[in-house]
């Protein structure tokens, strides 16, 4: 079925990047990494919405690696999307699916960490028997309509939670696991929801969302201000609070933690396990990209796996013609056209090279596209650089 990249462009210069052939560029200088490869572009997301949700991406994965069975070829699957709906620890429906994937066929799927490095949509905060009472502060700015916070804690931690809105009222939170709320307080509407642990993982999430108190009256907007959480421990085992807002693209950089933390601001599904998880570094100032996503994972994995040129990169645009491009969106396909041509040289080797990545140890490969060293006991950027020569 015949579709445009009208919208924004994203899906046209990714696939650019990964395998554009450059000739409408002098001296085919702006040409991908893999410029012989085939694609297999599926389109997402509703018309009018640019958002795909994980069911969708599910559905795309699926076909692609059924495709490319049917073809008798190897695949690389690019994703470069991702969202901050889960605990961040690999267990989610959706990233357990795409790990899984990975024992089907002959693929390698990269996913790109993100844009929310220094975003401000992420806090941490650590909780201990005895201690004292923990406050986050949350910045809403003016204008917003709906603002959705995920708080992720470990099921078997007990504490009291209250919500201290700009105009100095207080909400004391009743948390009971599969229970659902809602309150018109300090000038705003919360919907509250209590969740529970579910087979992928033990995690509990409660999930808090801010609303004009009139409702969907387009003309109100939520208080804006400072917010703030707080948690008083009562009986703590692990004591690991993290909290999340949505990322840039649904909020952008106004509403955001007062006390951010920039690790583990990878998005999902770049914690899930068995894919190449990449980050974005300048190439020109040789220094990482301030915005790429980071980890580790909540569950302890290192993560970005990689990282590739994300900052300025010249790409394919609709319409014709090239533009310039920023995030780890733009470097995660020059990992996937590396990938695909590993595959092209032997079917096996993109499997080596991801062990490669994951090991511990450190270690060099270099065939011509592709120079990686792995730190033995931290993760090290500038040593887990993608340089395409």
């Amino acid at each position: 079925m015949p579709v445009t990249d009208r919208s924004s462009g994203h899906g046209t210069a990714v696939a650019g990047v990964a395998a554009g052939n450059g000739a409408s560029s002098p001296g085919r200088r702006y040409r991908g990494v893999a410029i012989e490869s085939s694609l297999i572009v599926v389109k997402l997301g509703k018309r009018g919405s640019s958002f795909a949700l994980t069911t969708e991406i599910m559905e795309a994965i699926d076909y692609t690696v059924r495709k490319a069975i049917a073809l008798n070829m190897p695949v690389a699957i690019n994703l470069s999307f991702g969202n901050n709906d889960g605990p961040h620890d690999g267990n989610s429906l959706f990233e357990n699916y795409i790990a899984d994937i990975k024992g089907i066929w002959k693929n390698v799927v990269v996913v790109a960490s993100g844009n929310e490095g220094d975003a401000r949509h992420h806090a941490f905060v650590q909780l201990e028997n005895g201690g004292d009472s923990q406050s986050v502060a949350i910045a809403i700015a003016e204008n917003e309509r709906n603002i959705q916070m995920q708080l992720w804690k470990h099921y078997q931690d007990e504490f009291r939670a209250n919500i201290v809105a700009p105009d100095g009222s207080r909400l004391f939170l009743n948390i009971q696991p599969g229970r659902a709320e809602t309150y018109i307080f300090g000038g705003s509407r919360l919907n509250i929801f209590y969740g529970e642990p579910s087979p992928y993982t033990i995690s509990q999430g409660i999930f808090i969302q801010w609303l004009p108190s009139s409702g969907n009256n387009t003309s109100s907007y939520i208080m804006p201000g400072v917010w703030y959480i707080i948690l008083e421990p009562v009986d703590i085992k692990y004591g690991k609070v993290n909290m999340w807002l949505p990322t840039i693209e649904v909020i952008g950089l106004s509403t955001g933690f007062l006390t951010p933390s920039a690790d583990t601001t990878l998005t999902i599904p770049a914690a899930a396990r068995n894919v190449i998880t990449v980050g974005a570094y300048n190439a020109l100032t040789d220094s990482m990209a301030s915005f790429s996503g980071r980890g580790n994972t909540t569950d302890g994995r290192f993560m970005p796996s990689i990282v590739a040129p994300g900052v300025d990169i010249m790409s394919t645009a609709p319409g014709g013609g090239y533009s310039s491009n920023t995030g780890t969106s733009i470097a995660a396909p020059f990992v996937t056209g590396s990938a695909a041509l590993m595959m092209e040289w032997g079917y096996g080797v993109i499997i080596r090279l991801y062990y490669l990545v994951l090991s511990r140890y450190k270690k060099y490969a270099s065939l011509n596209f592709v120079y990686f060293l792995r730190d033995k006991y931290a993760w090290n950027w500038s040593l887990h650089k993608l340089i395409i020569v």
